[in-house]
């Protein structure tokens, strides 16, 4: 069970590594586009504070969560290889595709299928995962993007109102200065949502292999070693969607991209702090620019685009849901050799 349990471990890191170049663009896109941040300072701003967040989540947040309940031994362990694994290949496919989507969307479903598994395989379905379905994922799926947009829409009437005065040069630089620290918020709070959620896999990992008791806090190895490896991974920067976002998905100006940051960082830290649910900051990020652009005429929206965004984020579900269910069965005789 050693090596299964290194396995899952290193897997599960491989995981934080993903998000952090996956999901870093929703950070660095808009600052690096207008000219708030260069890309150098901006992947290094990003990278710092999604440092910072991972371990203030922990601090904030329980790890040992009750909706990762896993059975003791190698069947648990294999349950959680398989969740994690189908996020990390949805996350790859979806870097590939260039398309913004939501890591932790991806993990609870691909634990959630692989929860369906094991009653195929004879099992009870595992305790707490399959409730954190509608909370965790289905809810913000329908009402994150549709809050962003909203928000957004309205922010930028009420600045633009409040600003019709003001001199052009000084606007644009009050902007550029309030997007680069938007920026560094929006790092911190992914930081402290997704980072949560993969100290949480290792932490269960670590209990279900009977390495850490279940009524233990954050083992400060696993905080450490997230927030390092999530950092890595922002670092590489995630060109390929942050091109997505601050090239093609619509034209941006310093007054939109301040809006869609500071709105998705509201929205984050309110989702953790006040209603304890993930927030995704693909979708904050992706539909806050869509209503920022909405709101004036002259500010051209790739509807193409647009719409195969949305595609993959409700194609997220099902397609970790198979992933999970899949590795599960896959991967069950290797478990069983284990025991």
């Amino acid at each position: 069970m050693s090596l299964l349990l290194v396995v899952t471990l290193v897997v599960s890191g491989v995981l934080v590594f993903i998000a952090g170049f996956h999901d870093v663009s929703n950070s660095i896109a808009t600052a690096v586009r207008t000219h708030a941040l260069s890309p150098s300072i901006a992947v290094l701003v990003a990278a710092l504070f999604n440092g910072f967040g991972c371990v203030a989540g922990a601090t904030l947040g329980s790890t040992v969560a009750d909706w990762l309940t896993m059975p003791d031994g190698p069947f648990g362990l294999g349950v959680l290889l398989s969740g994690v694994l189908a996020a990390c290949c949805w996350g790859l496919v979806t870097y590939w595709w260039s398309m913004p989507s939501s890591t932790t969307h991806a993990l609870v479903s691909g634990l959630v299928g692989a929860s369906l598994a094991t009653v195929l395989l004879g099992h009870e379905a595992l305790d707490g995962i399959d409730g954190q379905f509608w909370p965790s994922v289905v809810l913000p799926l329908l009402v994150t993007p549709v809050a962003a947009f909203a928000l957004s829409f309205g922010a930028v009437a009420v600045f633009g109102f409040l600003d019709r005065h003001e001199e052009v040069r000084f606007l644009s630089a009050r902007n550029r200065a309030a997007l680069a620290v938007g920026a560094a918020v929006v790092a911190l709070g992914h930081g402290m949502q997704t980072g949560l959620r993969s100290i949480t896999v290792m932490t269960a990992a670590l209990i279900t292999a009977g390495v850490v008791d279940r009524d233990g806090g954050p083992v400060g190895t696993v905080v450490a070693a997230v927030a390092l490896i999530g950092a890595a991974g922002c670092l590489t920067g995630g060109w390929r969607i942050t091109h997505t976002l601050g090239y093609r998905l619509v034209r941006l100006d310093p007054l939109r991209a301040m809006v869609t940051q500071w709105i998705s960082a509201v929205m984050m830290f309110g989702g953790t702090t006040v209603l304890d649910v993930p927030v995704s900051s693909s979708q904050t990020v992706a539909a806050g620019l869509l209503g920022t652009a909405a709101n004036h005429r002259f500010v051209a929206i790739n509807r193409p685009l647009a719409t195969r965004i949305v595609g993959v984020w409700i194609l997220t579900v099902p397609a970790c849901l198979l992933l999970g269910m899949v590795l599960t069965l896959a991967l069950d005789p290797l478990v069983a050799l284990a025991h």
